[in-house]
């Protein structure tokens, strides 16, 4: 099964790399209903709590921009397929000249490092936000399993092995060209999606709002543990499908499912993605 695909933003090629895919437990998710917990619980395969793991590759003019780098094999067999997937894409790593983290959970950047600790992409300037980097660079880390001391020491390892190719930005500034960065504040301090816009033609990235397509759109009040402020994360996701939903946007994020770009309508009092 290919582990990628591609669209044309005017003259910008987006191609989504899979990096992998997972089922999560119930106990990862909030504002569940009973009978969406206990289909979770008994069914190991279920499809509710079923999400990809999704990098992009944003190809414009001379630069090769990856947009986050999967998880490498801290998530099990199922996931760290990036370098397999950019090379279904004609490229290798050295053949990255630009690197964007939306965000600095594990999911999101343990790809861009080896084992070892050393980069994996050397020659990509790794570009990441100012509010980002703050936040985990911190001391103010306890030792607990989300978003503790463990997950800081991965992201300040990932900062370290770049530290001399680093440009720390704000939002709203050019990623590369044609290619803005988003402000979807919440799930991190940071958090960020991004934006192509090349001629008449617009691709909205929407970060980690979404973790489980198939539960989130129908109900966007289910959340999950992993957002750093839960009452902002919940209010970024609703503004934002609010947003795109009336303004008929193409999307993708970091955990859509197949098929990869799409719109968003409104169903009822939730969301779906358009067929």
């Amino acid at each position: 099964m290919s582990r990628i695909s591609s669209i044309n933003v005017g003259s910008i090629k987006v191609t989504s790399l899979r990096d992998g895919e997972l089922v999560l437990p119930a106990e990862v998710l909030l504002n569940l209903r009973d009978e969406e917990a206990q289909i979770i619980k008994d069914e190991p395969e279920n499809e509710l709590s079923y999400t990809n793991v999704n990098a992009y590759l944003i190809q414009s003019d001379d630069r090769n921009l990856l947009v986050d780098a999967g998880c490498r094999e801290l998530f099990g067999p199922t996931c760290g397929f990036i370098q397999d997937a950019l090379g279904e894409a004609g490229l290798k790593p050295d053949d990255v000249t630009d690197l964007f983290l939306t965000h600095l959970h594990p999911d999101h950047i343990a790809g861009t490092v080896n084992t070892d600790g050393t980069a994996v992409f050397g020659n990509a300037q790794l570009k990441i936000l100012d509010k980002e980097y703050e936040f985990w660079n911190s001391d103010t880390f306890e030792a607990v399993e989300v978003n503790g001391a463990e997950w800081a020491g991965l992201a300040k390892a990932v900062l370290g092995a770049y530290s001399d190719r680093l440009d720390v930005i704000s939002f709203e500034k050019d990623i590369i060209s044609g290619v803005t960065s988003l402000a979807i504040p919440g799930h991190t301090p940071g958090h960020s999606g991004f934006r192509v816009d090349s001629g008449h033609e617009s691709l909205l990235h929407l970060g980690d709002i979404l973790h489980f397509q198939n539960l989130q759109l129908i109900d966007p009040n289910v959340s999950t543990v992993f957002d750093v402020d839960y009452d902002t994360a919940l209010a970024s996701r609703k503004k934002v499908l609010d947003m795109v939903s009336t303004d008929k946007n193409l999307c993708t994020s970091g955990h859509w499912l197949a098929p990869k770009f799409g719109h968003i309508e409104r169903r009822g009092s939730g969301f779906a993605v358009a067929e």
